[in-house]
């Protein structure tokens, strides 16, 4: 039996976002998936308060029930997170859950999890959830293998054409990615070189600095540039040359 856990930033359960996870979801071999719904209200999650504890402890210090909620993220063996669009971003309850987890981000914690990206909404911001969430997955390590939103103007939560056709779909893709093993894609990938890159820098630079900081300031200023010229180098060689914007 293959867990599903799917994760709204509604408090509706009867709502649109859940109507449309439902329709995709009705396609599943239901002998085959165990399906789990998770809303906002379902469990007791404090303000973050930017205390960055986190990303030292790879767990939040707050008392309340994240750590309940994660071990289900965690578990499942695919993840769908579905928003209604509000102020053309996610719901704030999302938002929460979301900067909770941000240390996911430093250790790419979903480990290729295969995900599924769902919004929707009334006529606008088609994809101000879809695309800005499906970095955050990627960013977390996780797979994201389909993402789709549903609107009322252009007819899409109810024409049954559309809804049904991309149901089966994504379901498809679902019913696929449930029996494989964890998935890279060139998303993650470039993600993964990014943050190993930095890390090679950051490293560099401590090495020199600690190793000149009694030497003289032209020393240090030499040993600047070296690092400068280590860090071009290994964007040079990177399989793929990146950009970075600083």
């Amino acid at each position: 039996m293959k867990k599903i856990v799917a994760l709204f930033g509604s408090r509706r359960k009867n709502g649109n976002t859940v109507s449309f996870v439902k329709a995709i979801l009705g396609y599943l071999p239901k002998d085959e998936c165990d399906i789990e719904y998770i809303f906002p209200q379902d469990f007791k999650i404090s303000p973050c308060i930017g205390c960055g504890n986190c990303f030292e402890q790879i767990q939040c210090i707050a008392k309340d029930e994240l750590y309940i909620l994660q071990k289900k993220i965690l578990d499942s063996d695919l993840l769908i997170v579905a928003s209604p669009v509000y102020l053309h971003y996610m719901s704030a309850d999302l938002k929460l859950i979301l900067d909770k987890c941000s240390w996911w981000t430093h250790t790419l914690r979903l480990q290729g999890k295969p995900t599924v990206v769902l919004s929707t909404c009334d006529s606008n911001g088609h994809r101000t959830v879809i695309e800005p969430l499906s970095k955050i997955i990627t960013y977390m390590g996780g797979n994201v293998i389909a993402t789709s939103n549903a609107s009322q103007y252009p007819e899409r939560l109810n024409n049954n054409t559309w809804l049904n056709s991309v149901s089966i779909e994504i379901s498809q893709r679902i019913i696929r990615y449930l029996y494989l093993p964890p998935q890279s894609n060139v998303f993650l990938e470039e993600y993964f070189l990014q943050n190993l890159l930095f890390c090679e820098v950051e490293f560099v630079f401590k090495f020199l600095f600690e190793n000149v900081k009694n030497s003289g300031e032209n020393v240090i200023v030499i040993n600047e540039n070296i690092a400068l010229v280590f860090f071009i180098s290994v964007v040079l060689n990177l399989k793929n040359q990146y950009f970075f914007i600083f």
